[in-house]
């Protein structure tokens, strides 16, 4: 230190001993020579190793040099050098008293430290200018002022993180305020709904709520809006609560929920400032009505189906009394010929009608379940009218109904069509079939076909039925179509019906894409017209159909393809009874096999059961219509089976097949429909 003497006074030497210590190294340097004096260095310090191996270093920038390759990361080695640089230290100093510099020193074992440079000008002419250039170590300071800042960046990041939380809150409300009860003001937080909550943002809470429920809210929930928003009765209301909410109706229709959130209480634990939030819940409050609306429907559904399946035990074991009694009866009296036949004829039409209504319930069951087939066919529009009428004529007959076919209303321009006949045969049934059920012995029904209106590719059909049967109430006719519907349950006793006629047609002009309407008065009768789109097929003019009642069938030979014993047994009687020659094949294989042995033109018909082991019918007619020979897309084929619905007729029809019969079988029908199919045969080759 003696060299120090000479250069200050010695107060000034006094306070540089003072300050010394906290200095590890101190240099006096000429930052135009660039020649230095270390004036202290610390031992067990980074400099000292650089000073005690490089003694004879005459310039201050190199002897950094030594330092920096020796002690600073290679990323912070170009800054610190660029600190050190004598040229760079001078014109610092030539526009500051002092200057200052931290950098981070890396020791030989890796331990890391942090220093502050700090260099203030000593003496300065023209050709000197003398430093003095000191380092501190400043861990200490650091290392608590990091600890701050890393505290701070916990509490900063936790305020965000609480911010994000509330703010993703918020977003589930349109509008928050905050309200200070005693002072009856509120003061609003946000609102990111200002087109439908024009609220103020600030001021008296007590008039602004009377004012909104005025403008917005709903005239029936205005009551129960101002009681609820009551600031002087909310402390009490919330005394053990955190939150109590409401739901209301706007004016506009929309909901809202209103929900007050406690904030701060005094100190004996009184309510005194709250938060407002409103959010809307129209969308909730729609779910919740629709669920309502369904809960309704499934009980008035549940409603309608105990009703139903209550007429369905009168009405099945109704038949089903009558024909074990007829065969009771029958066993008294078993040599009586007469009575015996009274008794067949009984039990036949009990059964009929329970068929009929097996048939219902399952057609039902397919719509209901929107087993659809969507397929178009062509067809004759007069041989489905025909086909749909005829049944019904027999069934007006047995019950002294007059069954009109108004054919001078039904004007047939187009009647080679295409889409769904078995569906369109369905819809006419199902609403004929009411009209001569609910029409009392006497009366009449009349049906008719008009086309109103046609294009090129599309025609538009209208089908009516028209009768003078007991007709219904108006306010019945809101649920004439609904399933298992019957205006009174008197009407039960005195006609058949299970309620599901209108309810099919309805389903099934929604398949067919037409409209179903309806014209009743009560003991008046009923009008119901339906219109259907079809396209338009090859053009034909309308041929009124000749009867087939003289077509005689003895000498013909029939195949009969069907694997259930007791069921062959009963077509073969029904088809020798009439002296037609019968052949039988177990399943679809042997009837191909028996058909492509035999010559063409052998066979006459064959009868074909669908469901049947190793070959089923539609395959096996398919098989016989790709044959090459003469009669293999000519012979008739019918389909015989006791799957009846519109999708199993159309597979019928697609397999290549003429005709569908459903079981149970009864001879009419069996000897019809091959009746039907030689008479088109002949006029078929009356007209080549």
């Amino acid at each position: 230190m003696k060299g120090l003497d000479m250069m200050f006074s010695h107060k000034e030497e006094y306070a540089l001993n003072k300050l010394l210590p906290e200095y590890v190294s101190l240099y006096h340097i000429d930052l135009n020579s660039g020649k230095y004096e270390i004036l202290r260095i610390a031992s067990n310090t980074n400099a000292r190793l650089i000073a005690e191996q490089v003694q004879s270093i005459p310039a201050f920038d190199e002897y950094t040099q030594q330092y920096a390759e020796a002690f600073i990361l290679k990323e912070e080695r170009e800054e610190f050098l660029d600190w050190h640089l004598c040229k760079n230290m001078k014109k610092r100093l030539l526009e500051n008293e002092k200057i200052t510099y931290h950098y981070h020193s890396v020791s030989k074992e890796g331990k890391d430290s942090y220093y502050e440079a700090y260099a203030v000008k000593e003496n300065v002419d023209k050709s000197k200018f003398y430093i003095f250039l000191g380092y501190r170590n400043i861990d200490s300071i650091l290392y608590k002022e990091k600890a701050i800042q890393e505290k701070l960046q916990r509490a900063l990041d936790e305020t965000r993180l609480s911010n994000e939380i509330i703010s993703s809150i918020a977003k589930t409300y349109q509008y928050i305020s905050r309200i200070d009860i005693e002072a009856d003001w509120f003061e609003e937080v946000s609102n990111r709904d200002r087109v439908h909550m024009k609220f103020l943002k600030g001021g008296c809470v007590s008039q602004g709520n009377k004012k909104i429920c005025k403008d917005v809210v709903a005239e029936e929930y205005q009551e129960a809006f101002l009681k609820f928003t009551d600031l002087s009765t909310l402390p009490e209301r919330m005394k053990k609560e955190e939150t109590i909410a409401m739901e209301y109706r706007m004016k506009d229709g929309n909901w809202h929920k209103l929900r007050f959130i406690e904030k701060k209480r005094d100190k004996n634990g009184k309510l005194t400032h709250v938060l407002c939030a409103i959010r809307s819940v129209s969308d909730a409050k729609k779910k919740e009505q629709m669920l309502i609306s369904q809960v309704a429907e499934a009980k008035k559904d549940a409603a309608l189906k105990a009703r139903f399946l209550s007429n369905m035990s009168h009405d099945i074991r109704t038949p089903l009394n009558g024909i074990m009694g007829m065969l009771d009866q029958a066993n008294h009296y078993p040599d009586n010929l007469e009575m015996q036949q009274k008794f067949r004829d009984k039990m036949m039409e009990s059964s009929k009608y329970l068929l009929s209504l097996v048939n219902n319930i399952l057609e039902m069951n397919k719509l209901e379940a929107e087993e659809y087939t969507d397929k178009e066919i062509s067809f004759n529009l007069a041989d489905v009218l025909k086909q749909a009428n005829t049944e019904r004529q027999i069934l007006a007959e047995k019950k002294n109904v007059s069954y009109i076919v108004d054919w001078e209303n039904s004007d047939l321009t187009y009647v080679n069509l295409s889409g769904n006949p078995v569906y369109l045969e369905r819809l006419l049934a199902a609403v004929s079939d009411n009209a001569v059920k609910f029409t009392n012995p006497g009366g009449c029904v009349k049906v008719w076909c008009k086309q109103k209106k046609a294009d090129n590719e599309h025609v538009l059909c209208e089908f009516g039925c028209a009768d003078n049967g007991i007709g219904m109430s108006e306010e019945f006719i809101g649920h004439a179509f609904e399933m298992f519907s019957q205006e009174n349950q008197t009407s039960r006793t005195q006609y058949e019906g299970s309620g599901l006629g209108l309810s099919i047609a309805k389903k099934i002009v929604g398949y067919l894409g037409g409209k179903i309407e309806l014209e009743s008065r009560k003991g008046v009768g009923t009008t119901v017209i339906m219109t259907v789109p079809f396209r338009i097929g090859i053009t034909a003019p309308f041929e009124k159909r000749t009867v087939h009642e003289g077509i005689s069938l003895e000498g013909k030979r029939a195949l009969v393809a069907e694997d259930n014993e007791l069921n062959m047994e009963i077509v073969k009687f029904m088809l020798e009874d009439h002296g037609i020659i019968v052949d039988c094949a177990e399943d679809g294989l042997e009837a191909v096999k028996k058909f492509e042995e035999n010559e063409p033109g052998y066979y006459d018909v064959i009868y074909m059961d669908i469901m049947m082991p190793n070959m089923n019918g539609w395959d096996a007619t398919r098989k016989i219509r790709s044959m090459q020979r003469p009669d293999a897309g000519t012979i008739p084929i019918i389909a015989m089976s006791a799957n009846a619905f519109a999708e199993d007729i159309i597979n019928s029809r697609i397999s290549g097949m003429n005709r569908h019969i459903a079981k149970p079988l009864d001879a009419e029908s069996v000897l019809n429909v091959f009746k039907e199919c030689i008479n088109i045969s002949e006029n078929k080759e009356k007209n080549k």
